[in-house]
């Protein structure tokens, strides 16, 4: 029963802080329909119960990106899958986005630069297979990627777009975009 209370404060904490980033605990309270003593018991205070969701998102990132990399049949594909599938699991973590006192935790920085590092290391293992342009900065790419997956985030949690849309329109823009494909494209269009 506690396990489930806690879950369900931590997604009604998501949703509230979506609407409003200021949400009070009472507000993520009465989301969750308990009392904000719960809220305290659980998480301690306002901080904890982020540091509680942001821990939450980071597992779930894990989470995905290790199966999608456990499907994929090569480097390129294993990109193609991490992108949609963090996409896919951005309600875990748009919050995130309003949430910038979390940015001096460490261990949220510890979490999100080691998720920068694995993609690093994806984009380094694509652009030795060709397909992603070797004369552009694997930080660059590495950028761009996650620029673009915060960029459907928002505009899936503002309805500007549907889900898969937005896993396939950041996929075509890396791939039309920083791919050894649409390098050879630009330079037939100059």
């Amino acid at each position: 029963m506690a396990l489930a209370t806690k879950e369900r404060i931590l997604e009604a904490a998501g949703t509230a802080l979506l609407r409003n980033p200021n949400a009070t605990v009472d507000e993520i309270a009465a989301e969750a329909r308990v009392g904000r003593a719960t809220v305290f018991r659980h998480f301690g205070n306002r901080a904890g119960l982020l540091r509680a969701l942001a821990s939450r998102a980071i597992a779930e990132t894990d989470s995905v990106t290790r199966r999608a990399v456990a499907n994929a049949c090569t480097a390129t594909d294993a990109l193609r899958l991490v992108t949609r599938a963090v996409v896919g699991a951005g309600e875990f973590f748009r919050f995130l986005d309003s949430a910038a006192e979390l940015y001096d935790e460490p261990e949220i920085v510890e979490a999100y630069q080691r998720q920068i590092s694995e993609l690093a290391d994806l984009v380094g293992a694509a652009k030795r297979e060709g397909s992603i342009r070797p004369d552009v900065p694997t930080a660059w790419v590495v950028a761009s990627i996650d620029g673009l997956i915060w960029a459907a985030c928002r505009a899936v949690g503002d309805g500007e777009l549907g889900v898969v849309q937005a896993q396939d329109l950041v996929w075509e823009t890396v791939a039309n975009g920083l791919s050894t494909e649409g390098k050879r494209t630009h330079d037939h269009a100059e």
